[in-house]
């Protein structure tokens, strides 16, 4: 198990955001205006954050698919993407503890906006979590609807692109 300290947890998300401004001068206002923002609006509870091994993660989600969300049903305003995020966030962090009796915080939060085919469809609710990758601590992010992982690009098996905005963790 890894482990980051708030400083260099914030610089890794920070370094995530696409610079798609340009090279002009509002580009670069842009650029730290969208850091700001995203500063003013994420949360960051704590000082350390544990990570877990990639294969961890992978055998949560098998567990989280099999066990959790066969039994539970998406319902708009009641359960939706901000719920599935939240307890997500909480049954992980469950069951690292339970399962390899380790403590573990490295699970967050993301709020952004999704996609489809370049159309806003407004905003969303998925999950980071802090895997280790061959020695190196690293940000992952899991749409827990589906119970997988985005791509390196943020996006979904289905074809939604997420993007970023803030982060509770």
């Amino acid at each position: 198990m890894g482990m980051v300290l708030q400083p260099q947890l914030i610089s890794m998300i920070l370094q995530l955001f696409k610079d798609q401004y340009g090279d002009t001068l509002v580009s670069k206002l842009l650029w730290i205006f969208r850091r700001i923002v995203f500063l003013l609006r994420s949360w960051f509870f704590d000082i350390q954050y544990y990570s877990i091994s990639l294969e961890e993660l992978q055998e949560a989600l098998e567990k989280w698919k099999e066990y959790v969300l066969d039994n539970i049903q998406y319902l708009p305003e009641i359960f939706d993407c901000d719920d599935f995020a939240l307890w997500f966030k909480t049954w992980l962090q469950g069951y690292i503890q339970q399962e390899k009796d380790t403590p573990f915080n490295g699970v967050g939060v993301v709020l952004g906006a999704v996609l489809k085919d370049g159309q806003l469809l407004g905003g969303h609710a998925w999950n980071l979590v802090l895997v280790d990758v061959s020695g190196t601590t690293c940000i992952l992010f899991v749409e827990p609807q589906l119970g997988e992982l985005l791509s390196p690009t943020l996006r979904s098996s289905d074809g939604y692109e997420y993007v970023l905005q803030a982060v509770i963790i």
